[in-house]
């Protein structure tokens, strides 16, 4: 019968250093990611504190809905979600959100409102809230796109 062989005391913290080195040099690039993505999502929460409730003033605040605060995309979603705006006529919509922007590459869409700097781990583009009118001019569609 044979015994197993045992590592020396100096093979076996080798070893144990080899594996947990390759472990921390494994999940480096994880550690990374993981907290440059937590950042944003940090930098987000930090920048949207108290604007997350749609407010039609704030929202037509033109020093609020730019640079740094973009309080339209901390607002948009609860404006999607709690402000009806299927079947509004346009001008409902123009009454609660403002004058529209000029149609810039959205020609596919009646309304359009410029929201932000896109919410992801690189922002790119800007997002925005698009909204199409049926034939009586009433919304049929309102959604968020980046350009």
């Amino acid at each position: 019968m044979m015994l197993p062989v045992t590592p020396k005391p100096k093979r076996r913290r080798l070893l144990i250093a080899l594996i947990v080195g390759g472990i921390l040099v494994t999940s480096f690039p994880f550690l990374v990611v993981g907290g440059l993505l937590a950042k944003t999502s940090w930098d987000e929460w930090q920048q949207c504190r108290g604007y997350t409730q749609f407010n039609p003033t704030q929202w037509n605040d033109p020093t609020l809905s730019a640079d740094p605060t973009y309080v339209r995309l901390c607002m948009v979603d609860d404006l999607l979600a709690k402000y009806l705006l299927l079947g509004r006529p346009q001008a409902g919509v123009v009454e609660l959100l403002g004058t529209p922007e000029p149609q810039n590459g959205f020609a596919d869409y009646d309304m359009i409102y410029v929201l932000g700097p896109e919410r992801s781990f690189i922002s790119i583009d800007y997002e925005w809230l698009v909204i199409k009118l049926d034939a009586a001019g009433h919304v049929n569609e309102a959604s968020i796109v980046t350009d």
